[in-house]
């Protein structure tokens, strides 16, 4: 968000974000106007909740804590900052008070950003949502019943009662089955991963448009691989294998320390990325090192292969550098976003920690994975996904002006 917001102001764009209070500064470097709706402190205890990184107790967390918790705060800033014929809201898959506010005022046009191919239904080809072995949304028989029991049971009752509050309050109709079509914008939604990472969702939707991954990491922080905010990266010269579960997750101790005996046993140097100090053991094997957030998209070429949860960002980077991925999925996307590398011949996914090694060992020796490691990573190139995003923003904004 952060990409297509730099992006949009670069265009001439007055471009303020909401986000969490620790991502402010990053916000504002890059010339955008941050308007922090979750302090440090609650953002901090959302992460130290190990419940986040569950599958049911994760999602519970996430909709009912962040994205209806705070949809009156975001929809009361998006009032605030609103131009009548001078504004297009752009939002996260869980904002749902800009899609209340375009029922509100149909002038305004909304843009959504999808990160990751979950989040849309296709019976064509299901996404994975859990590691279980029979999943009814994943069967053409049980796929709508499936979706049906989900928002019944789990998604409505955690989302209708907020936003039916706000929409009751300014004259509109209640809405159910809230993440079934509803929440989609009728403008445009954007698909940040390219056609063939999913091709069930080219024809998803007619307002859909595949703009590509991302592909950004963010300028860099303290910690980095740098001597300073002038100097060039120190970029590891003996391709160490690279673990991580992701900067927002802190509780990846016991990982760590299997990642440790795994290089061991491999003779191989290890690599461990967290986002916390509190996320890595006392104590490591000699060639095993540590490090806060690096900018992978700069790292991975010089490394032999990534172990990972699966989040979209890692997973795309570790696409275009060409290496080896190992995905150790935990809740959210991180699923599904295994099972399109592992179709891809571009990695495989791992159920039980102590397989580790013999997994690594299998994706650097083999000769298929090398191959089709290769022929994705060639795949890359062209304009960017911020750069194609702000097109198709402009080009929503510029039609709604026309027509009025």
């Amino acid at each position: 968000m952060l990409a297509i917001g730099t992006e949009l102001k670069r265009r001439g764009y007055d471009v303020a974000i909401s986000l969490a209070e620790p991502y402010a500064d990053l916000a504002e470097a890059a010339g955008l106007e941050p308007h922090p709706l979750m302090d440090r402190q609650a953002f901090d205890t959302m992460l130290a909740d190990p419940a986040m990184w569950t599958l049911l107790r994760g999602m519970r967390r996430v909709i009912g804590g962040v994205a209806a918790a705070y949809l009156q705060p975001l929809f009361d800033l998006i009032r605030s900052l609103h131009r009548p014929g001078r504004t297009v809201l752009v939002s996260h898959p869980l904002d749902f008070s800009a899609r209340i506010f375009r029922d509100l005022d149909p002038t305004t046009p909304l843009v959504d950003v999808h990160l990751a191919p979950v989040m849309l239904r296709t019976p064509e080809q299901p996404a994975r949502l859990t590691p279980w072995r029979f999943e009814p949304t994943r069967h053409r028989r049980t796929f709508r019943l499936a979706y049906w029991l989900g928002d019944k049971i789990l998604l409505d009752p955690l989302l209708a009662g907020p936003i039916n509050r706000i929409r009751r309050q300014h004259g509109l109709a209640p809405v159910r089955r809230i993440m079934h079509r509803w929440w989609l914008s009728p403008d445009r939604v954007l698909a940040c991963y390219p056609e063939w990472f999913a091709p069930s969702t080219i024809d998803a939707i007619p307002q859909l448009r595949h703009v590509g991954f991302p592909l950004s990491d963010g300028p860099l922080s303290d910690g980095d691989l740098s001597d300073g905010p002038d100097q060039p990266l120190d970029l590891p010269t003996d391709r160490p294998l690279v673990f991580t579960a992701g900067s927002a997750n802190w509780h990846t101790r016991e990982f760590f320390l299997r990642a440790g005996e795994a290089c061991v046993k491999l003779d191989r140097p290890g690599l461990l990325l967290g986002g916390n100090p509190d996320c890595f053991p006392p104590s490591l094997p000699p060639g095993v090192r540590t490090q806060g957030y690096v900018p992978l998209g700069k790292l991975l070429p010089h490394c032999s292969a990534i172990v990972h949860h699966g989040g979209i960002g890692t997973t795309s980077q570790a696409l275009r550098a060409g290496v080896p991925q190992i995905i150790r999925p935990l809740a959210f996307d991180q699923f599904d976003n295994a099972d399109r590398v592992a179709a891809l011949g571009c990695g495989v996914c791992l159920h039980r920690d102590r397989d580790l090694a013999g997994k690594l060992a299998f994706v650097l020796n083999d000769v298929g994975t090398a191959e089709s490691t290769r022929r994705i990573r060639d795949r890359f190139g062209g304009s960017s996904a911020p750069q194609l995003a702000a097109d198709e923003i402009d080009a929503v904004l510029t039609g709604r002006i026309a027509q009025v």
